[in-house]
């Protein structure tokens, strides 16, 4: 009896530490999948915050890019309008004069217009005392001397040597010879009134007073910030009733064109 108590106690005993060790070793494979499962986690954790670092990193140097790009593009506005602006103060035109024709006859020698020319200030408004005249023909030529700053002057809108400047000089018609044109200005008498300037006459007055020496010196004219300094004799053909103006522009010369 002994005995066989004894045995079921050593199969009771047996079973037991079977069963122990089973569940040893099955909560021991657990813990080695868990501890895999995290290891796994873990790395892949790892990959992501790699991958969110990197992501991170390109996302800077697209800002990076994009900044540089915004301050390029800036940049290249303001080189744009810096631009628009010098070309349309290149290209501005001044307006100096006003010419009328009063009347059109036909004589036994030809044609004769009877015109007003007005000079105009800054404002639009009369400079001085419209002359009225006659001159020989139907095609009226307008001599005038001018000057031509250089365009970095006229680019910055420098108040001084900012725009060209004119002075009249005489008209004639088509069956006349210019010496027997009419004198509209008498040079060193007015000189910069003509181009309907605000500058004080002073600085200009020098310029027209040496003005032949400007236009036969080229160092001369380049050390005074000029371009160019010529005479100019545009003509256009007048109808009766017709009204005109002329026009400078800041970088150019004259024109003639019907209001």
């Amino acid at each position: 009896m002994t005995r066989a108590l004894n045995l079921l106690a050593l199969l009771v005993l047996g079973g037991l530490v079977g069963v122990v060790g089973w569940w040893t070793h099955h909560y021991r494979g657990s813990v080695l999948e868990r501890e895999r499962d995290i290891a796994v986690r873990d790395q892949r954790i790892a990959g992501l915050t790699a991958d969110i670092e990197e992501q991170a990193d390109r996302l800077r140097l697209a800002r990076a890019d994009l900044d540089r790009a915004s301050e390029r593009n800036r940049e290249l506005t303001r080189q744009k309008r810096q631009l628009e602006l010098k070309n349309r103060l290149l290209r501005l035109d001044h307006r100096l004069a006003r010419i009328e024709v009063l009347e059109q006859l036909e004589r036994d020698e030809g044609a004769v217009s009877r015109v007003r020319f007005e000079e105009l200030g800054a404002d639009g408004e009369p400079a001085g005392t419209p002359l009225t005249f006659e001159i020989q023909g139907r095609f009226l030529y307008l001599e005038s001397q001018v000057v031509k700053f250089a365009d970095d002057f006229v680019e910055a809108g420098d108040a001084l040597r900012g725009r060209s400047i004119c002075l009249f000089r005489r008209a004639w018609g088509e069956r006349q010879r210019p010496v027997e044109g009419v004198e509209l200005d008498t040079v060193g008498l007015r000189p910069g009134l003509a181009a309907g300037d605000e500058i004080a006459p002073g600085p200009h007055a020098e310029l027209w007073q040496r003005f032949w020496d400007y236009a036969n010196d080229r160092a001369l004219a380049e050390g005074a910030g000029l371009r160019a300094a010529h005479g100019e004799a545009p003509f256009t053909q007048l109808r009766s009733g017709g009204r005109y103006r002329v026009d400078l522009r800041s970088s150019g010369g004259l024109s003639i064109r019907p209001e």
